[in-house]
């Protein structure tokens, strides 16, 4: 395998991954809607406060496996270029551990920060 073939599939994989990273950006939108309706229900009951948080839950779980997954695309892909020897492995390779990177721990703290605010708003006191 080239070079070219492994940063085009790597490319590929991102295409995917950012398809299904888009629905759960739809899926943190509709979450925020529901939290945002129970919240402003006077009469919202405990089913709906528990069905949103469930489906919050759920959501955020998801969002968390679409970013490992990317994280893993690059990964291996990085790996595979090193050990072909390429130039783009060596520097794709020193930006793997930066917090920024697709997977890394901002992203985790992010999709944390986000579900809590959604559980907030189902929760919390007005």
């Amino acid at each position: 395998m080239t070079e070219y073939q492994v940063l085009n599939l790597m490319q590929v994989g991102f295409i995917q991954n950012a398809m299904y990273f888009v629905g759960m950006v739809l899926m943190t939108w509709l979450g925020f809607r529901m939290a945002n309706n129970v919240r402003n229900a006077p009469d919202a009951n405990m089913v709906g406060k528990v069905f949103t948080s469930v489906f919050c839950l759920f959501v955020a779980a998801f969002m968390f496996q679409v970013n490992q997954i990317g994280g893993a695309i690059l990964s291996s892909n990085v790996d595979l270029l090193v050990e072909m020897g390429a130039e783009s492995g060596e520097r794709m390779s020193a930006y793997m551990d930066a917090p920024l990177i697709v997977g890394g721990s901002l992203q985790t703290v992010f999709v944390l920060f986000v579900l809590v605010f959604q559980l907030a708003l189902v929760w919390g006191k007005e």
